[in-house]
């Protein structure tokens, strides 16, 4: 997430792309990845799923209000971060739920699709932060059922 947003910095600086709203979601994204992963101590135990929660709903709601303080329009890149964080906090949710209310502690078909699911959407993510282009489609879908 880091080199996404000093790749966004260099772009709008430079002048190759001003897009303001792409640089805040790439900085808010950067900087939340830097403190969850250097900053604060994280618990090693099932709890930090609830951690990771309350983290990917905080990232939503500053890139939302600081958008909406300033009145700038979402990029895609917005949208996409917004729908990757929200999916990652509903696996992270039903992580939390199977490891302590169900107790699994053995591996199974759902911690492997966990485990690919979370990957891809970071992927994703930082893909989008890098190019803001559509990858999957969504706005061309929207587009064609709306007109």
């Amino acid at each position: 997430m880091g080199l996404s947003f000093l790749l966004n910095l260099f772009f709008y600086v430079s002048g190759i792309n001003r897009q303001l709203s792409l640089l805040i979601t790439s900085a808010v994204m950067a900087t939340s990845y830097f403190i969850s992963n250097h900053l604060v101590k994280l618990s090693f135990s099932y709890w930090v799923y609830l951690e990771w929660i309350a983290y990917d709903l905080l990232v939503i709601l500053l890139i939302y209000l600081i958008h909406k303080l300033r009145k700038i329009e979402f990029c895609t890149a917005s949208f996409y971060v917004f729908l990757g964080l929200s999916i990652n906090s509903i696996l992270f949710f039903i992580m939390f739920i199977d490891l302590h209310f169900f107790e699994n502690k053995d591996s199974w078909w759902f911690w492997h699709l966990y485990t690919i699911l979370v990957n891809s959407v970071d992927i994703l993510m930082i893909s989008v932060l890098i190019l803001n282009r559509d990858l999957l489609g969504f706005f061309a879908i929207k587009k064609r059922f709306s007109s």
